[in-house]
């Protein structure tokens, strides 16, 4: 069985399961209790109701406490590389929770100064490639989140991704200009639960880079998350809040 909601498949242990054990949504609903257009007839003929509006997917950032040698900077473009305030090495530091972007429909700066997180990107499933800068191409773009507290639609059941789009930066952030050095963390409520879960090295694709893999240079990353290939799926009216994304590098 397949749950109509998050696509998770399972094996029923009873003839009828009332409720998804992965996302808990009720499987014993009719169309008509989740919102599909009602057909009524008019005139001896059939017409359809309006689709319900667009879900809204909100973005809000949770800005954390720097903690211990882990930093939290005001912002990419007034980053200050790490100083007599960090004296440790070889730990994770979280650089950056803000998203920047372009007011631009299509991305074209500012990306950080130094280590940061660019754009929030919602994908459509399948249809576009994960190594390329999607804040330059409009293929397979449903919605794209450019600052903090924004906000984008996509279509109600409409299966799609969340990629970020990410900047590791050596040496001031990170020991190596390399993928393997950041990772986005991200949590979500909402439509569906991720995390807190941190970004897998097989889901993240440079897609530009200066000198990769020294100790001065940059990668620019996209992370994915797919739901294992399937995408994720909003019901209509439902809303998926972005409660914490978050950038670590290793330095």
């Amino acid at each position: 069985m397949k749950c109509p909601r998050c696509r998770y498949g399972w094996e029923p242990k009873i003839p009828n399961p009332k409720e998804c054990p992965r996302c808990k949504a009720r499987l014993d609903y009719t169309p008509e209790h989740v919102g599909a257009p009602k057909i009524r007839k008019k005139g001896g003929g059939k017409e359809m109701t309006s689709k319900l509006p667009l879900a809204t997917v909100a973005l809000i950032i949770v800005v954390a406490a720097a903690i211990g040698a882990w930093k939290i900077l005001a912002t990419p473009q007034t980053v200050t590389p790490p100083g007599s305030a960090i004296t440790t090495t070889g730990q994770w530091q979280h650089v950056e929770n803000l998203v920047v972007g372009s007011s631009n429909a299509i991305h074209t700066g500012p990306i950080p100064t130094y280590s940061g997180i660019e754009n929030i990107y919602l994908m459509d499933t399948g249809t576009y490639t994960n190594t390329n800068d999607l804040g330059t191409t409009t293929t397979g773009r449903m919605g794209v989140i450019e600052s903090t507290f924004g906000s984008a639609n996509v279509p109600y059941e409409n299966t799609f991704d969340i990629v970020v789009a990410f900047k590791v930066n050596a040496p001031e952030n990170a020991a190596y200009a390399a993928k393997e050095n950041g990772q986005i963390e991200l949590t979500t409520s909402g439509g569906f639960i991720i995390g807190p879960e941190n970004s897998l090295d097989a889901n993240e694709h440079i897609f530009a880079s200066l000198n990769p893999g020294t100790t001065s240079g940059y990668v620019r990353v996209n992370a994915v998350w797919d739901n294992g290939g399937s995408g994720y799926t909003l019901r209509p009216g439902g809303t998926l809040s972005l409660s914490s994304v978050k950038l670590f590098c290793w330095w």
